[in-house]
């Protein structure tokens, strides 16, 4: 049965969920904000997931379970979305918690401000660091403005987060965007990204009402054992990226290239070829040369110029290494002896502060 009259529809993509789930919905379940549909949708789960999401169903009736084979966090969530039927719509994880106030305080400021997209704080747990927006705050903005309100977007990863939103339903559907089910990774970025851009109006407020589960996410990027598709996903989403920065014109501004270029330099890099050392085939030069020859990191160094920040000269003469294509240097540097790599501990990547090893999510299949 579709609840027609919910104010807000909630999606939360399930896949083998089972350890945390039942502590997750209950938080939902328990909100003082009552008037919502819950969808699960179980993308293939082969634990008990599914069972467990059953056993909420007959015991609420605002739940409705999808079950569906695997295809991918955003096959489940375009699922989800297709099934809604509520006023805004949240699109949650499984894993993860959310303040007792979460709905009622983005309602209150959705419907107070007629907003298209409303955007809160969240809260790593256990580590308990909070993070508001790093966008102008309660000032209602159209989509550009309010993504270039941010100084560091990219590299501060304030795109990357797609649980602490509202979305009016009606506005995201008649706008035909939906998550890339091709991307592996990065998802939530591309879809906050090319939903922004087409809103009129955005609104964040500074309340953390979401808490990220890190303990559990142990597929994060940077934990994670060699994952084969990496390059080919990152590849991907960064045409996205570039697509919708050029077709907005929100390249043309210098902070926001630039910061994109440092985001690609500073932490895409550093995945990738933390990847090449956990392949289970041994790294060549060729392998090297052909990541440095990628789009995404052309483009940063001709953005960056000469004109990189780094911490020290070594990191500096690592950057013009790379910028210039010298993947033999390169080479020896990251996969030589020992002895040349403690030589020159440039610590080019994962040096930043901004929760890099936990900023994308890859699908648990």
């Amino acid at each position: 049965m579709k609840h027609v009259d919910a104010a807000v529809s909630v999606v939360v993509p399930i896949y083998n969920a089972e350890k945390w789930l039942y502590r997750g919905l209950d938080r939902i379940l328990r909100q003082p904000f009552r008037s919502i549909e819950l969808l699960l949708v179980n993308d293939g789960s082969t634990d008990h997931s599914g069972a467990i999401c059953e056993e909420y169903a007959a015991k609420d009736a605002r739940i409705k379970v999808l079950h569906k084979a695997n295809g991918g966090t955003s096959s489940a969530k375009n699922a989800g979305f297709k099934a809604a039927t509520g006023k805004y719509i949240a699109f949650l994880d499984a894993d993860d918690e959310i303040d007792e106030l979460f709905f009622a305080k983005l309602y209150a400021a959705a419907e107070e401000h007629a907003c298209d997209i409303v955007v809160s704080g969240f809260e790593t747990i256990p580590s308990q660091l909070a993070r508001a927006p790093r966008f102008t705050l309660h000032t209602v903005m159209n989509g550009k403005d309010f993504v270039l309100s941010a100084a560091s977007v990219h590299s501060d990863n304030e795109l990357c987060f797609v649980w602490r939103c509202l979305f009016l339903h009606s506005w995201l559907a008649n706008s035909s965007i939906r998550f890339q089910e091709e991307l592996t990774i990065g998802e939530d970025t591309i879809f906050l990204l090319e939903s922004m851009l087409s809103a009129d109006r955005v609104y964040a407020i500074p309340d953390c009402l979401y808490f990220y589960n890190t303990v559990n996410n142990l597929d994060s990027l940077m934990r994670a054992p060699y994952k084969p598709y990496l390059e080919r996903s990152l590849v991907l989403q960064y045409r996205y990226r570039k697509q919708h920065s050029e077709k907005s014109r929100l390249i043309a501004h210098d902070h926001y290239r630039k910061d994109m270029a440092v985001y690609y330099i500073q932490t895409i890099l550093g995945m990738l070829i933390k990847n090449m050392k956990n392949s289970p085939t041994a790294a060549k030069k060729e392998d090297l040369a052909k990541l440095v020859s990628l789009e995404m990191f052309t483009d940063s160094t001709k953005a960056l110029g000469f004109r990189y920040k780094c911490a020290s000269p070594k990191e500096y003469i690592y950057y013009l290494a790379f910028k210039f294509k010298l993947s033999a240097v390169l080479f020896y540097w990251e996969f030589g002896k020992p002895a040349a790599r403690s030589f020159f501990p440039f610590n080019l990547f994962g040096k930043s502060k901004r929760l890099t090893d936990q900023s994308l999510r890859i699908n648990k299949r």
